[in-house]
């Protein structure tokens, strides 16, 4: 008798067990949409990055142009041209707002910058590269008999 009961405790057991793992797993693939469950746990109270989808190198990338103003940019990259298209919702339709080739626009280093210009970003830089340099030269050699802290 006494041996019965210990297998219908164990028995007991292991049917505890087996619901909390279903009831577990029950919850990692109805968290989210996908047949899937996610091992990075999701921030619900930021949005993603918009959707950006193409292929065959032309992209398609929602836009807000403004406060209810929405559509879409359209870059082709073999072309080099990307476009704007505006929703007008009343008319059910997109509308071309503006269209630019990039071809020669990657070529340019300073059109329309602010201050400071890459030049001076660029001397800064050196005067800073030099101010770390000319302290580590004035920096006493390390002494043998100290102990070396590098290790």
């Amino acid at each position: 008798m006494r041996r019965s009961q210990r297998y219908n405790k164990l028995s007991l057991a292991l049917f505890v067990n087996a619901v909390a793992l279903c009831l577990i797993a029950l919850a990692l693939f109805t968290k989210n949409d996908s047949k899937f469950p996610s091992m990075i746990p999701a921030a619900y109270g930021q949005n993603g990055q918009a959707a950006i989808g193409g292929g065959a190198g032309v992209f398609v990338v929602p836009a807000q142009f403004g406060q209810n103003f929405y559509g879409c940019y359209i870059m082709d990259v073999d072309a080099q041209t990307i476009c704007a298209y505006q929703m007008f919702p009343g008319e059910h339709n997109f509308r071309l707002i503006a269209a630019r080739s990039f071809r020669y626009d990657r070529r340019l280093n300073n059109y329309n910058t602010a201050t400071p210009s890459p030049a001076e970003v660029k001397a800064l830089v050196e005067k800073e590269q030099a101010d770390v340099r000319a302290a580590d030269q004035k920096r006493p050699p390390a002494s043998p008999e100290a102990p070396n802290s590098d290790r």
